[in-house]
């Protein structure tokens, strides 16, 4: 269409029609019916393209892969999520009210389309942890998409010795040969999954593994972190009770009781374990030289645990190093003929624990961290920046408290009995505080659970001599038996 001989109003008209806006009034409305009249008819209106969400699965084989990823687990209620989350719109309400570390990686798996199920993907996890608890090396493992393809047997048959190991024949693919690609051509699963996961979770490394892999069974040992301030705490005396776990010992006086589980083994390993200083490489707020700020952890590796294992160990440790349990308390709860029964204790606090590594038989596992043999370290960077910003935020809201506790220390308040000329005398409650912590020491028991928690008791109550649980056998048959008692009555209704 030619417009170099239409007028200015002409041209108007004719972008209005384009554009579908309402033409003026009077003389323009006259200049937009013969632009109208000369020109031909408005372009019809694009329809908006809507997304469907037919993705075929079917057309992509899967390949078993083994994935290593960190989380900080302040903001989820625990590891495991609540049942099947992409199937169930009860789960997802669940999930949604409660949420859960698995819960949100299944959420960014099924949206990268690397899942197309939450059940149908063989999966399987290393270390279960509750709320609260993070992990540095948590590893699950299970089938997702590849960009391998489907071979008939011919094909398969003719490929190189060399890459025989990667033709497959497993039942997720319904037996059918798949010719898989090498790490560096296989999809950028670190960055697919890391771009819709939450900054507090990140996927670190993930591993080709065999089709009877279990993240669970394959798992040679676990290694836990609790980090603690050493303030008020003797190092020695602790160091003396943890050595005392170190071999092969019942652990039911240690443990958390799920009587539904009906487990009658409590013995477990600890292959090593020490209480040494947090490296200085880790970059602390206040002064981590002086003897208050000094930060500890405990190091434990063993080969599995029970529930809430660890927290109970570390209870009994910070008892140990107040001086208020002597270090063969280790030695007669583990004797479950002398403590038959759990005494009543509180367990430590979740929030300084970690699962911090989980290891494999090298013939099982071998980690990717980066794609292309390192010549593209992109992963690497993009990991480093996430976890370094929120290593940033928790560091600034940890000043920010530090300030705030800091403005309370200095505040001026009237000290008990002085006085002086024109009212009683004034001292910073940094002073007065450290007299009332004073007072309190003779009267009050204070028992230190981690992360600043801490409960007191006008007397404490040896653990030998407290109130003890019934022994496990009588505990598991006592449900056993209530369990088959509620099966009888509904039987009758």
């Amino acid at each position: 269409m030619e417009y170099e001989h239409w007028t200015k109003d002409e041209l108007i008209a004719r972008l209005r029609a384009l554009e579908g806006t309402p033409a003026a009034t009077g003389e323009s409305a006259a200049a937009d019916d013969t632009a109208m009249a000369d020109s031909s008819p408005p372009a019809t209106p694009r329809k908006r393209k809507t997304r469907r969400d037919n993705f075929d699965f079917s057309k992509f084989p899967q390949r078993k892969v083994a994935f290593k990823f960190s989380y900080f687990g302040w903001p989820y209620y625990g590891l495991a999520r609540q049942g099947n989350v992409l199937g169930s719109a009860e789960k997802r309400e669940q999930e949604a009210q409660y949420p859960t570390v698995e819960g949100e990686l299944f959420k960014a798996l099924a949206q990268c389309k690397l899942i197309a199920s939450d059940t149908d993907c063989d999966y399987t996890r290393c270390g279960r942890t509750d709320r609260g608890v993070s992990g540095f090396g948590q590893v699950v493992a299970l089938y997702v998409r590849s960009v391998g393809k489907f071979v008939s047997e011919e094909e398969a048959s003719n490929v190189p010795d060399s890459d025989q190991h990667l033709v497959t024949r497993d039942e997720q693919n319904g037996g059918r040969a798949v010719l898989l690609p090498d790490s560096e051509r296989e999809l950028p699963y670190i960055n697919m999954i890391n771009k819709l996961l939450p900054p507090e979770i990140r996927i670190l490394a993930w591993s080709p593994v065999k089709a009877d892999f279990s993240a669970r069974f394959s798992c040679t040992s676990r290694f836990y972190r609790y980090f603690f301030s050493g303030d008020g705490l003797d190092i020695g005396l602790m160091r003396q009770a943890a050595a005392k776990f170190l071999g092969t010992h019942d652990f039911r006086n240690f443990c958390r009781l799920d009587p539904a589980k009906q487990i009658k083994n409590f013995e477990r390993t600890v292959l090593d374990i020490a209480i040494n200083p947090v490296p200085s490489r880790v970059s602390l707020v206040g002064d981590s030289a002086g003897v208050e700020g000094r930060w500890w952890q405990l190091e434990l590796r063993g080969t599995a645990f029970l529930w809430h294992q660890v927290r109970c160990m570390m209870a009994i440790l910070f008892a140990v190093g107040q001086g208020i349990e002597a270090p063969d308390i280790v030695d007669k709860l583990v004797d479950v003929q002398l403590t038959s029964g759990k005494p009543e204790y509180e367990m430590a606090n979740d929030l300084p624990l970690v699962l911090a590594d989980c290891a494999f038989d090298a013939n099982d596992v071998q980690w990717i961290w980066v794609r292309n043999s390192g010549r593209d370290l992109g992963n690497m960077s993009v990991l480093d920046r996430s976890v370094s910003q929120m290593w940033g935020e928790l560091n600034t809201r940890a000043v920010i408290a530090s300030a705030l506790l800091q403005n309370l220390r200095d505040v001026q308040v009237p000290v008990p009995g002085g006085s002086e000329a024109g009212g009683p005398r004034m001292a910073p409650w940094a002073e007065c505080r450290q007299r009332l912590l004073e007072e309190e020491r003779q009267t009050v028991t204070k028992s230190i659970l981690g992360a600043g928690s801490v409960k007191h008791a006008k007397k404490y109550i040896p653990l030998m001599e407290r109130k003890r649980a019934a022994p496990v056998e009588l505990r598991n048959q006592a449900w056993f038996e209530r369990k088959g008692t509620n099966k009888r009555a509904r039987k009758t209704e």
